[in-house]
């Protein structure tokens, strides 16, 4: 009884009608400021922070985890209707939502986005809500090696399964960590490749990269079309919604996979939605019966990319949590939060804020239902974005394109980085090299290099650091798996396919 009274006082502190109220503004904030190419949920709840402060620190933190989960799910919208991710963890889902809404299933997709990532972040809050400490123990196992090899296999298992040319995986992957290593060395300070611009000397801005390479590049290619959908018979009802609902529900294994994932890449500190998103959907591309649909419209890339995404909300609370550490950009405001309102994480957290911990996590099981509420509500009427004429909506895009990458730092420079970018993205397009290894490079690669460059000074420069724990042997073995394992098939088949006519066709 003891361990359920903490979740009894929270669930009747959250209901009352002016808390659930909070809860209800929170989420609808974050939809809102999600949807909004470059507005990242970092930067939504750092804007909402002073306003918690009349607030009690329990309500406060209720607030800013409801802002959180509206902005990760409303990131997901404009990267179904107008395939522009509207933050970093919404990238994935643009490799299979878009396509959806070209060939005429923008509904469909949205109600797989909506219901994955609401089941995702409902299950992952139940799990977090039950296993806070030994999930946080586990998470204190992934140090900066660790860091480094999961990294690694993100980026062999995108590189290496998208599209259909490895090597053109691997080379936009590469790409990517070199355009992330343009500024400066993070362990001496010494200056590498900012050609003399100041905006690049401490990171490469990714929001813009990211806006550029895919809304940029797409606006080029809408001009010469009618409109977003190629089918003119969109339907804009609740039923298309409802048809993408039925899909999630047909596939449980699927949605729990990618739960699973998010909330184990999301546990781990500094990983982040990115990282969780782009294994999520390798994972799911490798284990399907049709993984050449994967990229070109397959729903269960939508599921596999929102399920995780929503459970790495939940999970990055962990570590911030329970090691005081911050598992992404978000929580790393929300830490600043908690010590604003004295509350202390680290390893005592559980005993010492226990009703804080139940109230926090049980305010993301609320803000989930109410997601779903608002995000079925508004859905049939922002669906027709994708029957908007060309004409009208790639103006609007861009100035609001232009109007993100700026605000992130109030910087021209991050505009005219997007649409440099933008051109970039068009050249890749037009070469069929894969835009997302190079945005999942340039989003890693601080994070792999710093982790690189701590593991060398712990271990004096030993290589060999990086195969002594069992976790990071398991990350080789799937890097291995993920560069050999099309080659390897390819040539199987090639043997095999002589003696089986017909076993192949």
């Amino acid at each position: 009884m003891t361990a359920v009274q903490p979740i009894i006082e929270a669930l009747g502190i959250l209901f009352t009608p002016g808390n659930l109220a909070i809860l209800i503004a929170g989420v609808c904030v974050g939809v809102v400021a999600g949807s909004i190419p470059g507005f990242t949920g970092a930067n939504t709840v750092a804007i909402a922070l002073p306003i918690t402060l009349p607030m009690s620190p329990a309500i406060a933190l209720a607030f800013m985890s409801a802002i959180y989960i509206g902005a990760n799910y409303g990131g997901a919208i404009p990267a179904v209707l107008i395939n522009t991710p509207g933050t970093s963890g919404a990238t994935a889902t643009v490799l299979d939502a878009f396509p959806m809404s070209r060939q005429g299933k923008a509904s469909k997709a949205l109600g797989i986005s909506i219901l994955a990532s609401v089941i995702g972040g409902i299950l992952a809050a139940i799990i977090i809500l039950v296993l806070l400490d030994p999930i946080g123990q586990l998470a204190f196992q992934f140090t900066n090696r660790e860091i480094f090899v999961l990294g690694l296999f993100g980026l062999a298992a995108v590189g290496a399964t998208l599209g259909e040319n490895l090597r053109k995986g691997l080379f936009s992957g590469f790409l990517g960590l070199l355009i992330a290593a343009m500024p400066i060395d993070p362990t001496t300070g010494q200056r590498r490749l900012d050609f003399g611009y100041f905006a690049l000397y401490d990171e490469v801005p990714f929001i813009p990269i990211i806006i550029g390479v895919f809304a940029i590049t797409e606006l080029f290619f809408l001009i010469n079309q009618d409109q977003i959908s190629e089918d003119t018979s969109v339907k804009t009802s609740y039923s298309g919604i409802l048809e993408g609902f039925r899909y999630v529900i047909s596939r449980p294994f699927q949605t729990l996979r990618a739960m699973t994932v998010g909330l184990l890449v999301g546990s781990m500190p500094g990983a982040g939605t990115s990282i969780a998103n782009f294994v999520s959907w390798a994972i799911a591309k490798l284990m399907s019966s049709d993984p050449s649909s994967f990229g070109e419209g397959n729903p269960d890339g939508v599921i596999a990319s929102e399920s995780s995404n929503s459970a790495v909300t939940a999970g990055s609370l962990v570590p911030t949590l329970a090691l005081g550490i911050p598992g992404s950009g978000t929580t790393a405001v929300m830490l600043g939060a908690l010590l604003l309102h004295g509350v202390q994480p680290g390893p005592t957290f559980m005993q010492d804020f226990a009703f804080e911990a139940n109230l926090i996590i049980v305010s993301l099981l609320i803000s989930n239902v109410i997601l779903l509420i608002f995000a079925f509500a508004i859905s049939r009427y922002i669906v027709r974005v994708v029957l908007l004429p060309s004409r009208y909506i790639v103006p609007v895009i861009l100035v609001l394109t232009v109007i993100g990458a700026y605000a992130l730092r109030t910087s021209m420079f991050d505009a005219w980085l997007m649409l440099l970018f933008g051109i970039v993205g068009v050249v890749m397009r037009q070469n069929d090299y894969p835009a997302v290894p190079l945005i999942l490079g340039v989003v890693l690669g601080p994070i792999v290099e710093s982790a690189f460059l701590r593991s060398m000074l712990i271990s004096g420069n030993d290589y060999t650091y990086f195969f002594e724990t069992t976790i990071a042997n398991i990350f080789w073995v799937l890097i291995a798996v993920s560069l050999l394992g099309r080659p390897l098939a390819n040539l199987l088949k090639q043997v095999l396919q002589p003696r089986f006519a017909g076993l192949f066709d």
